[in-house]
């Protein structure tokens, strides 16, 4: 008998996989894990909104911290692509640019990982 949370980290692992493939080169890549789809943002981040900030060994550790503490806690994160004593930082925030398109900014150190604009409706809309 399969463990539901094993067979969740197997998803979650196979769509944070779709991201990073070193063969694509395109601006925005989509990664679905339940009703949720991420797009990714090159040398950006969200400031503000930020529930939590950790130290991670990669794009997965971030991503599943994401996917793990679900939509209400974070809708968005930011990666950070300097590697400090063999970590990364992770900030993940419980806003997305579409709702506050005014906190995305230029930051050359970081890629910025958001909901589409569906899920942030939904989300938004659910918890007003």
């Amino acid at each position: 008998m399969l463990n539901i949370s094993v067979v969740k980290s197997v998803v979650a692992l196979a769509t944070c996989l779709v991201t990073v493939c070193p063969f694509i080169g395109f601006a925005q890549h989509l990664i679905m894990q339940d009703d949720r789809k991420f797009y990714k943002m090159f040398n950006k981040s969200l400031v503000g909104n930020v529930t939590d900030t950790r130290n991670v060994k990669d794009f997965f550790d971030c991503c599943f911290l994401c996917l793990e503490h679900g939509p209400l806690v974070c809708l968005s994160f930011n990666f950070g692509k300097a590697y400090n004593d063999d970590y990364y930082t992770c900030e993940l925030s419980n806003s997305e640019r579409y709702l506050e398109p005014q906190r995305l900014q230029e930051r050359s150190s970081y890629d910025y990982y958001g909901t589409t604009t569906e899920v942030s409706s939904k989300i938004s809309s659910e918890t007003h």
